[in-house]
């Protein structure tokens, strides 16, 4: 009866480590994408970078060392999530004139 006792407090303190960690890389997140949010002033790139942080965070703690993987994901995420926006931006741009057409 004791070790079970033991192994639920051990579970429990993975719990809340685990729970600590992850607010931590959540933190960290928020505070690398604000970094770069104030050097973006496209409001229509912002939906984009934050998918893009969300997914770059999700990668990041499926590995050994989310903190330390964190940036560099993230940084690689953010400039594909420019240049698909851009694009995004751009494919809208040549379409008016056939939406204008077609109204």
């Amino acid at each position: 009866m004791q070790q079970r006792e033991y192994r639920g407090e051990r579970g429990k303190r993975r719990v809340v480590a685990s729970r600590s960690s992850a607010l931590e890389l959540e933190q960290f997140k928020r505070c690398l994408l604000h970094e770069h949010r104030s050097a973006t002033v496209d409001s229509q790139v912002q939906p984009w970078l934050s998918r893009a942080a969300d997914e770059a965070a999700s990668i990041a703690w499926a590995t050994p060392y989310p903190m330390l993987v964190l940036p560099v994901l993230l940084e690689e995420r953010l400039k594909d999530a420019r240049r698909r926006a851009e694009l995004q931006q751009t494919i809208y741009e040549r379409s008016q004139p056939i939406v204008a057409l077609a109204a």
